[in-house]
């Protein structure tokens, strides 16, 4: 008798370590559903929008599907809907890209940081209106955008956590006709002769929900 208890004993402990060992963040596969602030900054103010009513905070909606090749490693695909508005003007983004994800786990998988890198693309629209008529002003392009990621994620049950992440969306990227860094002679012209330039930059601040195994 006492053998069988110290064998169920034995078989409920097994059993109670292998359960607890299942109930980790998403290791497979996972879906997120996610939304927050969206702060943007656009260099130069080209955008008619931006240049009437400056740099208006707005929200960020966004959903991504992840596929785990290791725990530290995934592919992803991520979409984000931007709005900013101030009465009555208004601006809307579209951006999807494929994503590839590097993550640390620690606290038995319960808990884990990450990084993300995308490229896609990134459809900004605008609509301005003059003071007082109705006559508005349209403007819609399609950007190559580059995205930047990086976040928290935690564990609330068996198949869902928690994520407190950051984004950032930048476009409109160009090469510097002039290909130098600096002026010549030392004389500055008051251009930026930066390799680089971007014109329209988007940083999201939020949090989402991760459903997956």
């Amino acid at each position: 008798m006492k053998r069988l208890l110290l064998l169920y004993f034995i078989l409920l402990t097994c059993l109670k370590t292998s359960l607890q060992a299942q109930e980790y963040l998403p290791q497979d596969y996972s879906i997120i559903l996610g939304g927050g602030l969206a702060l943007p900054h656009v260099e130069g103010n080209r955008n008619d929008f931006f240049s009437k009513n400056g740099n208006q905070v707005g929200y960020n909606l966004m959903t991504e599907g992840r596929y785990y090749f290791v725990p530290s490693f995934a592919i992803g695909l991520q979409y984000d809907y931007l709005r900013i508005a101030h009465s009555p003007d208004k601006m809307h983004l579209h951006y999807i890209r494929p994503n590839i994800i590097f993550r640390n786990l620690w606290s038995n998988g319960n808990q884990g940081a990450f990084l993300s890198f995308g490229i896609g693309y990134m459809n900004y629209q605008e609509r301005t209106y003059k003071r007082g008529t109705q006559n508005g002003h349209r403007f819609q392009r399609g950007y190559c955008g580059i995205s930047l990621g990086m976040g928290y994620e935690f564990r609330i049950t068996r198949k869902l956590s928690g994520m407190l992440r950051a984004d950032m969306l930048t476009a409109d990227w160009f090469a510097n006709p002039d290909a130098r860094l600096y002026n010549t002679d030392g004389y500055d012209d008051g251009i930026d002769h930066s390799w680089f330039k971007n014109n329209i930059t988007f940083f999201n601040l939020g949090f989402a929900v991760q459903f997956g195994r």
